[in-house]
């Protein structure tokens, strides 16, 4: 592991979890149980602020409906939001991402539902 520089550069960090060399990008993907449509494009760790952002990105998943389930064609992504996660450990966990917007034939464009 490298001389630590304040967790500048977390995400490259590698550890080791039961023996099996992980990123912390996968470690937090694990963690927040995140199905093939999402994975963690980064991990911002502050240790003076005592808190952990991770950002994460929507995979090109088939879009759904959330007014009538129905499939529909994916049309863009909603301005970045950012949801309160539970904390890890002794650190604020915040999420960021960008909601995929299905663009339903009977409801027009919706946000899908994000999965926390």
């Amino acid at each position: 592991m490298p001389e630590s520089t304040g967790f500048q550069d977390a995400a490259r960090w590698l550890f080791f979890r039961g023996g099996i060399m992980q990123s912390l990008t996968a470690h937090y993907r694990a963690l927040l149980g995140l199905d093939d449509s999402l994975s963690v494009a980064d991990v911002d760790l502050s240790l003076a602020e005592k808190r952990v952002v991770i950002s994460l990105e929507f995979a090109g998943a088939a879009a759904v409906c959330p007014e009538c389930g129905a499939d529909c064609p994916l049309k863009d992504h909603a301005p970045e939001r950012q949801w309160r996660h539970l904390d890890t450990m002794q650190f604020e966990t915040v999420l960021k991402a960008r909601v995929p917007r299905a663009n339903c034939p009977e409801h027009g464009v919706r946000n899908m539902a994000a999965p926390w």
